[in-house]
């Protein structure tokens, strides 16, 4: 065995004595078995430079993170099949890393026992993220197709990923683009112009580039040239986000809000969204914190409540029951508007019929009457709101009852405010909704002076997914230039103004509360990423058959 080994390490150092024209980039080794152990290292070790490098750790490996996996898949003479499977165990080992809460959430949500909740996050892992190999294949495909360089490919394979991570269905809509944000690299604040997902194209034909160079280390003159000009789009991407940020320091109005976290429990949540009890026990919970944080922050102008905080109906034709009187007859005292998550009714509709509940984002006065109409939810959670095929298939709803079966909102809407003889416009976020760039996008169109998100993450533990949800929520003020204050149940809670400074933190599953002064331009100006921005996919397709066309022909006219 130990003369294998020796063999094995004599036949790898020969490969990297070669010169850059005989060897491929990363050998394969003579191992008993068809998987290449220094294939699979390589593809490993861009999934861990991944993981590591997405929220909430900072982005320490950002520029070449996938430059391991492609360049081994580029360079060595593989099958498409062989790629994918490269790229899986790359996509698998980030997966793992970012989104191990999978496995908590699980355990929590569906009270179901950690053995089957480990063996749910590698499902999870195995699958969700399957459009990292998907994307390398289609590369190694049109490589072999049209005879593309390898530099020309790794270029390909860049633009494809971003293409294909904008469309891909998944509980989170991640890019690279939010570790800007995360690391306080100046270059988010260029997001208004060509959002995240357009700075996470940067970053991924960074990675290209960087492999590009790797590729032509034996050219030193040339390596160098293009490792400069690399540095120096870098430096000019930073000097512009620092200087570009400027117009957005200017402010017309002021709010003073103050955000309440109860750190209500799940088990409360449940048995209150089923009308088992505890929905006076949280109703008092938050008019309780409530009163406490205006003792501490008389000057407030509103409160604002997490997702579902009121744990009953909050229309204006239901008012009048036992948790809206409580409402009322604690927060008429302060005189003070609130913005609260509730559940909402249709008039009319039978209060036992769950198809007609929506969950929705109330703004009420002291006296707990609708200032404005509420805003229904949109965008629902698989599984924790619908059952997806439910409609298409309602007997899926009798098998599964213990499933919540939410109604489905008309879409993105403002909620008004008259406050100091001016209107305030709020653009209502629910959750999950805030990770949408083009949910916010139609609230920048429709007017919104201020976003509000209402969250709840009690599901998801202390892992990352706090952290992940929250950036990639606040990433949204920066794309459209709008204020966004973030009151969720158990943290994290904040606010960002339009300029992009994040202002206090709450903590994690504790009570808090905390006053935000959110500063605003009144009318403020549409950004050019919500009126053209959110088409740079359409420049990214163009560039990409053009690449593509170009290497191929330069391909066939070097033939002998």
């Amino acid at each position: 065995m130990m003369m294998r080994w020796l063999q094995i390490f004599k036949h790898k150092y020969r490969d990297f004595k070669t010169t850059s024209n005989e060897r491929h980039f990363l050998s394969p080794l003579p191992l008993r078995s068809n998987a290449n152990f220094g294939h699979i290292f390589y593809a490993l070790l861009s999934g861990i430079l991944v993981g590591t490098s997405y929220i909430p750790f900072p982005p320490w490996a950002l520029l070449f993170c996938y430059t391991p996996l492609w360049l081994i898949v580029i360079k060595s003479n593989i099958s498409i099949k062989q790629s994918f499977f490269y790229a899986w165990i790359t996509q698998f080992s980030l997966s793992l890393i970012g989104f191990h809460w999978i496995a908590y959430t699980a355990h929590e949500f569906g009270q179901i026992n950690w053995f089957v909740s480990a063996l749910a996050l590698f499902i999870f892992c195995a699958l969700m993220h399957i459009y990292i190999p998907v994307t390398v294949a289609i590369a190694i495909w049109l490589k072999k197709k049209f005879s593309l360089s390898a530099g020309i490919s790794l270029f390909v394979i860049a633009l494809l990923h971003s293409l294909i991570e904008r469309v891909w269905p998944s509980i989170f809509q991640w890019n690279l683009g939010y570790t800007l944000l995360v690391g306080k690299i100046p270059a988010y604040q260029l997001a208004d112009i060509i959002g995240f997902e357009g700075l996470s194209a940067l970053i991924l034909l960074s990675n290209a580039w960087l492999g590009y160079i790797w590729l032509n280390q034996s050219q030193l003159k040339k390596s160098l040239s293009h490792l400069a000009a690399l540095a120096i789009m870098c430096i000019v991407l930073i000097l512009w986000g620092m200087t570009h940020v400027q117009p957005w320091n200017q402010f017309s109005n002021e709010v003073r809000a103050t955000i309440i976290q109860a750190n209500i429990g799940n088990l409360e949540k449940v048995y209150a969204e089923k009308g088992q009890g505890y929905q006076e026990t949280i109703t008092r919970r938050f008019t309780d914190l409530t009163k406490d944080a205006y003792r501490l922050f008389p000057d407030t102008d509103i409160f604002i409540w997490p997702e579902t905080a009121f744990p009953d109906f909050l229309d204006q034709h239901l008012l009048g029951r036992k948790n809206t009187n409580i409402l009322a007859a604690e927060l008429n005292p302060m005189g003070r508007p609130l913005i609260t998550g509730a559940y909402s009714k249709d008039p009319r509709s039978d209060l036992r019929d769950d198809q007609s509940t929506y969950n929705a984002l109330f703004l009420v006065n002291s006296q707990g009457k609708n200032l404005d109409r509420p805003y229904r939810k949109t965008h629902l959670l698989a599984f924790g709101e619908y059952l997806p095929l439910s409609e298409q298939f309602p007997i899926l709803l009798k098998l599964l009852p213990f499933i919540s079966n939410f109604g489905r909102g008309s879409g993105p809407h403002l909620m008004l405010w008259n406050f100091n003889n001016h209107t305030i416009k709020w653009g209502g976020q629910i959750c999950y909704e805030g990770l949408y760039p083009g949910f916010t996008r139609h609230l920048a169109e429709l007017g919104a002076d201020l976003l509000v998100n209402t969250t709840n993450d009690s599901w998801f533990g202390m892992g990352s997914e706090p952290y992940e949800h929250l950036y990639m929520t606040l990433a949204r003020a920066i794309e459209v230039r709008r204020p966004l204050i973030r009151s969720t149940n158990t943290g994290i809670s904040t606010a960002i103004l339009a300029n992009g400074e994040i202002l206090q933190r709450s903590p994690l599953h504790e009570e808090w509360s905390g006053q935000f002064k959110l500063k605003y331009l009144e009318n403020s100006p549409t950004t050019f990423y919500v009126q053209f921005g959110h088409w740079d996919w359409v420049l990214i397709v163009l560039i990409l058959m053009l690449i593509i066309s170009r290497g191929a022909f330069y391909a066939r006219t070097r033939r002998p």
